[in-house]
């Protein structure tokens, strides 16, 4: 664990009142996936897949911009990731960003598909 001794308290941090603070955490969390050797993130990621459809959508965006660098960090988590960006609802997000989120999701999928760089 010598790459990621602080991950337990960046998780936690998702579940903080405070949209900017899961947006930290998020970041956090997808930049420290690559040294995950002891699969926490494995346990995680439900948690961290529930953003995909955070009440406030900046968070949901930053969630979905963030699982490309997951993916790409830890491969066999991809089919529970594209699950959770193809089953996401999106209904309950102002007409004004619903676009924008499933804009992110389709950049996302086509990211971690190889067919855009």
């Amino acid at each position: 664990m010598l790459g990621y001794p602080y991950f337990d308290q960046f998780a936690a941090l998702l579940r903080r009142k405070n949209s900017l603070v899961r947006n930290r955490a998020i970041s956090i969390l997808a930049a420290n996936a690559r040294w995950d050797t002891d699969r926490k993130f494995d346990a995680l990621l439900d948690e961290f897949l529930s953003h995909v459809t955070d009440i406030k959508p900046i968070t949901a965006r930053q969630c979905v911009a963030a699982l490309p660098e997951i993916a790409a960090a830890r491969p066999e988590l991809l089919p529970r990731i594209r699950a959770a960006l193809e089953q996401a609802d999106l209904s309950g997000y102002p007409d004004s960003m619903q676009p924008l989120v499933l804009k992110d999701i389709v950049a996302a999928l086509q990211i971690m598909d190889g067919t855009q760089r």
